[in-house]
């Protein structure tokens, strides 16, 4: 075996034996502790130059490790008899994408046959998982969007009113929401009402096309950080001085594209990559669908690298990509990458009919 593939085998080995230790482990105490140990390989992993790709699904499969067993064992110590549930991973998580920067977003899917008196039960459940997994190194959603708050524990009917009252609506805090909740994935408990939920929206969306206008202006409205000459540009931020968002900037205008590419399609992947790959047609637009998935994975490398930058300098982590850190060769990689994310963006753009 080679010296790569020798790293390769000891890598999965040590993720194997993680995920066996995380799917084993009896206390909240341990998960809490074991949390600690997934954080250290992630960064390990980014020191020895893992793929984008391939380390985001890494992360993502560890964190769903820890979020079933938080969730398993808090189901022990909740009366939740009589109710179906399903958790759902949203935003990053939802579409398997997160990076060792993120918070959580998450939702609850149920049937019961009393509502009132089911919801109380699973939001003291829901509060309890959302808490382990702050102390495990997933801080609480400022914007709360989290299964404890009422707003997003909900009944699978209540769930089909409140996307058909976004979509209908097209309203902006609708299309902030649809931003994050389209995303959605059934992680456990019943999955099945997850994917009945997908299939339903499909359906819904479809014949709607003045929503998907409308997310489509919305995600125009976010620009790749260029002047006018199309250099990079950057604004001045106290702690990471002149330097631009990777994430919103970035990586955030293919997710966006993706997502309404997939939506108007029926596509029930939540992935970027995967969307994008739905998209084609023909073996020239499979060409330009690898290059923006290129582009976007490109992008995800460039927010890792800055993560494990602060980490080394013991800074909060964060997305911002300081102009100081971009050799010669990074700035002309960044322009290329903005180069597909513009053509993917007119693609969209011209689909219904917008100005570019």
């Amino acid at each position: 075996m080679s010296t790569h593939g020798l790293l390769v085998a000891s890598r999965d080995a040590r993720v194997a034996q993680l995920l066996d230790r995380l799917e084993s482990c009896a206390g909240i105490e341990s998960l809490v502790g074991l949390s600690g140990e997934l954080r250290e390989l992630a960064f390990e992993l980014l020191e020895a130059a893992e793929s984008a790709a391939r380390l985001t699904r890494t992360i993502a499969d560890l964190n769903d490790a820890l979020t079933i067993r938080i969730l398993d064992l808090a189901r022990q110590r909740h009366d939740l008899g009589g109710i179906r549930l399903a958790w759902l991973a949203l935003g990053s998580e939802g579409r398997r994408e997160q990076t060792v920067h993120t918070d959580q977003d998450n939702a609850l899917i149920f049937e019961a046959d009393d509502a009132a008196t089911a919801r109380p039960r699973l939001l003291a459940f829901a509060d309890e998982v959302n808490r382990v997994l702050d102390r495990c190194g997933f801080p609480l959603c400022r914007g709360d969007i989290m299964a404890r708050n009422p707003r997003w524990c909900l009944s699978a009917e209540e769930w089909r009113e409140r996307f058909a009252g976004w979509i209908d609506t097209g309203d902006p805090q609708a299309l902030l929401h649809g931003a994050i909740f389209f995303d959605f994935r059934g992680l456990w408990g019943e999955l099945r009402m997850a994917a009945d939920l997908r299939d339903w929206l499909s359906e819904y969306i479809a014949p709607r096309p003045l929503f998907l206008r409308q997310m489509t202006e919305n995600a125009l409205a976010s620009n790749p950080p260029l002047d006018w000459r199309g250099r990079l540009k950057f604004r001045v931020h106290a702690e990471a001085g002149a330097a631009f968002d990777v994430k919103v900037q970035g990586a955030g205008l293919f997710t966006d594209a993706a997502r309404i590419l997939a939506l108007a399609r029926g596509v029930a992947d939540t992935g970027t990559a995967a969307r994008l790959r739905a998209w084609p047609q023909t073996p020239e637009e499979q060409r330009r669908a690898e290059s923006w998935i290129e582009a976007f994975h490109t992008l995800q490398r460039f927010r890792l690298r800055r993560q494990l930058d602060c980490h080394r300098r013991g800074r909060p982590l964060d997305n911002r990509l300081p102009a100081d850190s971009l050799s010669g060769f990074d700035h002309r990689l960044l322009l290329a990458c903005f180069d597909e994310a513009k053509d993917l963006r007119k693609l969209i753009a011209v689909e219904y009919g917008l100005a570019f």
